[in-house]
């Protein structure tokens, strides 16, 4: 049973009063929930964080309310909380908006690439498709990733771009089990080095729909892993809605 972050970077022990006391600790536990280092089902205590944090247990209460509002726990009567579990309709969810949203901020974004910015494009994608001989190290391959996928959307504003960052974070908590799990390159590696060369061509519509199928496939996969008699249709009309009625998924 998981009761303490004390293990894992802890910050500095917050100022106690300070009105960033709440942010902080809430920043930090939701870090630990989406890196994977608080596993789904483990329990977490307000009095044992207040402690590592040095402070009372108000700032605590009012980090673990955020916490629950962005679906990363679920809070307890008796101060306890435990880390919300995967569920195959959050990810459904959460990818559904991803090929819609990220396909459209990445159509308006290929006019707009500088020269830098694609030669970036193209390195990070050799990246992602021939990482460095040795072990598979998730962690920095998907730094990369991340870097990527952002980079994708740079030109579709400030707001879409937290929205995109937000979602990619909750859906890393799924694609590192299903790594983890599989202990090797993720299906799909390749496709980013065909969206950077589509980026290139200034073709907007070819990258919108690779990218949408990119994304899809990367949820049916891990649908499959985690619930094979699911039927995603939520996702699978996201599917045909941005790739075309001929597109399946």
């Amino acid at each position: 049973m998981v009761t303490s972050t004390t293990t894992r970077n802890l910050p500095a022990k917050v100022r106690p009063g300070g009105r960033d006391s709440a942010p902080v600790i809430r920043d930090h536990l939701r870090s630990e929930i989406l890196n994977g280092h608080l596993q789904p089902g483990a329990e977490i205590s307000q009095a044992q964080v207040a402690v590592d944090f040095g402070v009372s247990r108000g700032p605590v209460r009012e980090a673990f309310r955020l916490l629950e509002r962005d679906g990363l726990i679920d809070a307890r009567v008796n101060h306890r909380a435990r880390v919300a579990g995967l569920s195959v309709e959050e990810l459904e969810h959460l990818y559904t908006l991803r090929v819609l949203n990220e396909s459209l901020a990445l159509s308006v974004s290929v006019p707009s690439f500088s020269a830098v910015e694609l030669d970036q494009l193209d390195e990070l994608g050799e990246q992602l498709r021939s990482p460095a001989r040795g072990t598979f190290d998730f962690e920095r391959w998907d730094q990369v990733h991340q870097r990527f996928h952002m980079l994708l959307l740079a030109h579709s504003g400030s707001r879409m771009l937290g929205s995109a960052a937000e979602w990619a974070a909750h859906t890393r908590r799924y694609r590192r089990a299903y790594v983890e799990d599989a202990r090797g390159l993720p299906a799909g590696a390749a496709e980013h080095a065909v969206l950077a060369r589509l980026c290139r061509d200034r073709d907007a519509r070819q990258a919108a729909r690779l990218l949408a199928l990119h994304l899809s496939r990367a949820a049916l996969t891990l649908i499959a892993h985690m619930a094979p008699t699911y039927e995603p249709v939520l996702l699978r009309a996201a599917i045909r809605q941005v790739a075309g009625p001929d597109e399946r998924g």
